[in-house]
């Protein structure tokens, strides 16, 4: 008897249960509707539309809220952002002022809004349905205010606060492919959107908003500004999220369209040299130097690679190519320097050191002309970069210390023991 009791007891506390949650299903729909009838209230006196709409999107976010109740919370959010909307434009007409900022603002939310109210209508409902509902409703509401979609972006561009703009112009090319604005064609009608696409590309950018670059980039070339920028953030961008086989193929892209642009030429060396992969980084500047044989930068980076490679000899010539086309190039005249001093230096290793032999003294002749050839591109690299002792001081300090240049050594002593203070 008294197991039967607990079995019993057991059955009532699992119907209580089921008779709980069977309360709390039929009180969401409850609590749902309360907060649409209490929207439009307000929105009927038009008061508090910027919470009410706060508390529609809230409503509509909730998984248990019905699909159909929450279409009608992001219509009626959107429809709060439109009456914000008006309003502003009614004081810019009567020449009051107005709120610029919630002007352009209260444009943006109604098309995320109606957007995302148009995307959980596509989507199945409770029973599996899939049935687009006022789509063409929402495309004719948002038509009219896609220009004034634009001008926020811009408007915010102008003021280089990038990451304001950038949701404005994002929004406006995304729309161009948009099923509410398929019909529309906007992709090849619209001749703004490529333009925007390039806007949207670099403030992402300035804002480091990395997904923004590499969402626009391909869009934002076609535009045909100064698309070696975009391609440059849009490497950047890669490397950043450390993608780097997808930033190597950009550089190697950005190369091949823009070789004047040194931005992927001296990503591409440095990665090679950096990587001990000496062979194609000399590879690389060789075909630079025929694909554009005046630019100094590829004799430059060909002298690079020779310097790491141990070829002094390649060095020097090298870097008389890119001074031939540059004659200030100060990094070209230090690869020469020290290309020269080392070549000095294995020479003096190697060298006769019997006084005695006629060869001792030609041999001395050969080192100082080394230490000649090094000396005129070094003083040189000081010349043109007096501020940066560092840098030429202790070539400078062995160079005059074999010339046997007294003078000259003592000051750059001098500077050595400054520079080691």
């Amino acid at each position: 008897m008294w197991v039967k009791r607990c079995i019993f007891a057991s059955e009532m506390n699992t119907l209580r249960k089921y008779a709980l949650f069977a309360l709390l299903l039929l009180a969401l729909p409850a609590m749902a509707a309360s907060v649409i009838r209490q929207a439009k209230d307000a929105m009927k006196k038009k008061q508090n539309l910027e919470q009410t709409a706060k508390t529609l999107m809230a409503e509509a976010a909730k998984p248990e809220t019905r699909h159909k109740d929450k279409i009608e919370c992001l219509q009626l959010a959107a429809e709060c952002s439109q009456m914000l909307y008006e309003a502003e434009n009614l004081k810019l007409y009567l020449k009051q002022k107005y709120d610029t900022a919630k002007f352009f603002n209260s444009i943006l939310d109604m098309f995320i809004r109606l957007e995302m109210a148009d995307s959980v209508g596509a989507s199945p409902d409770e029973k599996g349905r899939v049935k687009p509902v006022n789509r063409r409703r929402n495309h004719d509401i948002l038509k009219p205010f896609r220009a004034n979609l634009l001008n926020g972006g811009r408007w915010y561009f102008r003021k280089a606060q990038f990451a304001q703009a950038y949701p404005y112009l994002d929004t406006y090319v995304s729309t161009a492919s948009h099923p509410l604005f398929v019909g529309d064609s906007l992709l090849k009608a619209d001749t703004l959107v490529r333009q925007t696409a390039y806007l949207a590309a670099v403030a992402a950018h300035g804002s480091n908003n990395h997904d923004g670059v590499i969402k626009h980039t391909a869009l934002a070339k076609e535009a045909g500004l100064k698309s070696y920028l975009i391609q440059e953030y849009y490497a950047r961008a890669l490397l950043a999220k450390g993608d780097s086989a997808t930033w190597l193929r950009a550089l190697d892209d950005g190369n091949r369209e823009f070789p004047i642009h040194p931005f992927f030429f001296t990503n591409l060396i440095d990665y090679h040299i950096d990587n001990g992969d000496y062979e194609r980084g000399l590879a690389l500047a060789d075909s630079m130097t025929h694909v554009e044989d005046s630019v100094a930068l590829f004799w430059y980076a060909k002298s690079l690679v020779y310097l790491k490679m141990g070829k002094d000899r390649e060095v020097i010539d090298a870097c008389d190519s890119c001074l031939a086309r540059d004659p200030q190039y100060t990094d070209a005249y230090f690869n020469k320097g020290i290309a020269s001093l080392n070549l000095a230096v294995i020479f003096t290793e190697q060298a006769c050191t019997d006084i005695n032999d006629p060869q001792s003294r030609r041999d001395r002749e050969i080192i100082r002309s080394l230490y000649l050839l090094a000396k005129q591109p070094m003083e040189k690299v000081r010349e043109l970069s007096p501020d940066e002792p560092s840098r030429w001081a202790s070539p400078l300090y062995r160079i005059y210390l074999n010339l046997n240049m007294g003078n000259e050594f003592d000051e750059m002593d001098r500077i050595l023991k400054n520079l080691h203070k």
